[in-house]
């Protein structure tokens, strides 16, 4: 069957979820179905393809100024034949796609090498147009080679025929090689026309800019040993989003130059790139940008990912270079990709990483002061000095009232915000980083450290300042009616849930809106802990409305106390269920026991490979997962199994756990060997 005439909803532009055999009207879905394919033998690699079958449904034209459809005819299908049995006369890529991620799944199709991403006449005219834009003799050379390399993608396989749209110009979804079931092939006039009256209009009649450098190079080796920033701002690739080296492959193709994928800073499990070659490499960059950042100057760093590993390896990397992270804040760029617009667990909003390399100052004296409390101490004044002191959020609303400090005129609307680098544990972890990065020990445990700082420095909500910066503060603090609490430190599994728990009690949320929060909350997780993603803790610890059927209470009271125009609806509302889906709550008492179970499955799972593995020494792990081990082996009295992986935990994990600690003094008396 042919799936444009069976499976396609003319009208409403869309694949029916279900549609009928046109032969036995069996009822069938896309994925149930099985290709047709085609083998031929492909001169251009001298070799025999098999590919999926594809036939031409329907032929969009225009006449004067209207626009026409048809079914083609046999005069259409024809020419189509003669174009496919001639020979192209021009040079046209023939490369092997790279093995990746992306291709892997289009060799599943057969398409795989650069020519087969392209039509037959749609390849042999981007040939044409290359050839063209290569003459050495034309003066504008780049400015041609530019514009036909816009036509590189659009004339691709990789477009897809979008109905609901008026234009078909690079209908590709940007980040993914993805070849869908229903492609548009355009003409050269069509897909150009339009840039080449925005290139007339403004590129080639646009003023010359003021002198500037731009320059590309790859930043885990050397720059220009002259050259020396003010300011970097970087968003450069994080963990597994994007393969960048894979998605430019088609348009290198046609330029003849290929990206060296070896130093690609990326997750990719076919190059063999996991967490540790990603934050390795990441280390590299931060270390180059460290050494052209001039001293006392910041480096903003533009952070987008969903997975709590990811962040961690930035932040590593980050401190591992040398620098100091002063702030941490969320930018809603508003303007989402299809990905972040249509799937539930993408991230809608990035984190921004403020950092600064250490004046010439601070290192100088820090080599006469190493390893001593001097040491720390000026580090600290020097970190806080260059931290911000009052942040504000909120609309302006004026009123005289009262606050903490008597009568005055408060902004209602405002908020001072807690500042978390500011706080003592964040402010420790920061001084032993520097430490550390440095190969010197630190001379001061963290106890020594809190104290240390309630001694020298003016306190403020949990927050420290300098003398000079806490007067500025008060002032600003006057001037607001409340200051918003970080109420819980995130640094494991049980907090991690607390938090959430807190976080969804208050409002029902989605996966995007609680990621940036979350991360921001991570206040270092603890180092033998196995961290977890978002997404785990939600799924085995929360329940999300799929928005289908009654909006469950939780979100029925939130969304109806907070919209007006959602009151007194019923729970199965057509517009609670649209503003509802998607977004976690904490499950009800009946509920809870039943996840509950799910849950406690799930670690005991991971509490056995624990038991089974043939490490002496269990270097990150689960602690919610010992803990639902240790209590099921005591309640069916195996004890040797509560001192068997007991023995691959660090001592001091134990004291600091009276549960497990208690479960394990026991099994050891139970088994007369005593503690």
């Amino acid at each position: 069957m042919i799936f444009w005439e069976a499976a396609v909803d003319k009208g409403a532009g869309k694949v029916r979820d279900t549609f009928s055999c046109p032969h036995c009207r069996a009822r069938l879905t896309k994925r149930t179905m099985e290709r047709a394919w085609v083998t031929r033998f492909d001169q251009a690699v001298n070799q025999t393809v098999r590919q999926a079958k594809q036939v031409p449904v329907l032929i969009n034209y225009s006449a004067g100024k209207k626009r026409y459809e048809k079914t083609p005819d046999e005069f259409d299908l024809a020419l189509i034949e003669k174009i496919e049995s001639s020979e192209i006369p021009c040079w046209f890529p023939t490369d092997r796609m790279p093995e990746g991620e992306e291709s892997r799944r289009n060799d599943d199709i057969g398409l795989t090498h650069v020519h087969h991403f392209y039509t037959k006449r749609n390849l042999w005219v981007l040939g044409a147009l290359y050839q063209t834009a290569r003459n050495p003799l034309d003066k504008l050379l780049n400015i041609v080679m530019f514009f036909v390399q816009y036509a590189s993608l659009g004339f691709s396989k990789i477009s897809r025929y979008v109905p609901t749209h008026y234009s078909q110009v690079n209908q590709y979804l940007s980040g993914t090689l993805y070849v869908g079931s229903q492609q548009v092939e355009v003409s050269p006039e069509y897909i150009l026309r339009g840039k080449l009256q925005r290139m007339v209009k403004r590129e080639l009649r646009r003023p010359v800019a003021s002198p500037f450098s731009l320059f590309t190079a790859d930043l885990t080796s050397s720059m220009h040993e002259t050259v020396f920033a003010n300011y970097i701002f970087t968003d450069p690739p994080f963990g597994g989003n994007l393969m960048y080296s894979e998605l430019n492959f088609l348009w290198e193709a046609w330029l003849k130059v290929f990206t060296n994928n070896k130093p690609e800073t990326i997750e990719n499990k076919v190059q063999g790139k996991g967490p540790m070659e990603y934050q390795q490499l990441m280390t590299r960059c931060f270390q180059e940008y460290y050494r052209v950042l001039k001293p006392g100057r910041w480096m903003t760093v533009e952070f987008h990912n969903s997975q709590n590993r990811v962040w961690n390896a930035i932040q590593e990397a980050l401190q591992a270079a040398g620098f100091v992270v002063a702030d941490v804040r969320t930018i809603d760029k508003k303007q989402g990709t299809f990905n972040q617009m249509t799937t539930a667990g993408a991230v809608k909003q990035d984190l921004v990483i403020s950092a600064y390399k250490p004046n010439g100052g601070l290192e100088e004296r820090f080599k006469l002061e190493a390893g001593t409390e001097n040491g720390v101490w000026d580090f600290v004044r020097t970190h806080l000095r260059q931290l911000p002191v009052a942040v504000v959020s909120g609309p302006k609303s004026k009123v005289s009232g009262q606050n903490d400090f008597g009568p005055g005129t408060l902004d209602i609307g405002l908020r001072l915000e807690i500042v978390a680098e500011r706080l003592n544990y964040l402010l420790f972890d920061r001084m032993v980083a520097f430490h550390v990065q440095r190969g010197i020990i630190v001379p001061l445990s963290a106890a020594e450290f809190y104290a240390g700082l309630e001694q020298r420095f003016p306190v403020r909500d949990g927050m420290y300042f300098l003398p000079g910066q806490v007067a500025e503060y008060d002032k600003k603090r006057m001037t607001v009616k409340e200051v918003l609490q970080l109420s819980l430190f995130v640094t494991d599994e049980a907090s991690a849930i607390q938090w959430l728990k807190a976080q969804l009690t208050r409002k029902p949320q989605t996966f995007q809106e609680l990621h940036p929060q979350f991360i921001k909350e991570i206040g270092g997780w603890q180092k033998h802990e196995k961290p977890l993603e978002l997404s785990v803790l939600l799924e085995q610890n929360f329940l999300r409305y799929d928005g289908k059927g009654g909006v469950p209470g939780q979100i029925h009271g939130y969304l109806s106390t907070n919209f007006k125009e959602l009151r007194n609806l019923p729970k199965d509302a057509p517009e609670l269920q649209r503003k509802g889906k998607d977004r976690w709550y904490v499950p009800d008492p009946n509920k809870a026991g039943d996840l509950e179970k799910l849950r406690e499955r799930a670690l005991l799972r991971e509490f056995e490979e624990y038991r089974e593995s043939k490490q002496k020494r269990l270097k990150v792990f689960r602690l919610e997962a010992v803990r639902a081990g240790f209590k099921k082996a005591w309640q069916e009295h195996d004890y040797t199994t509560i001192i068997a992986v007991a023995g691959k935990i660090s001592e001091n994990v134990l004291q600091e756990d009276p549960k497990l600690l208690m479960w394990y003094d026991q099994a050891l008396t139970r088994m007369g060997e005593g503690r």
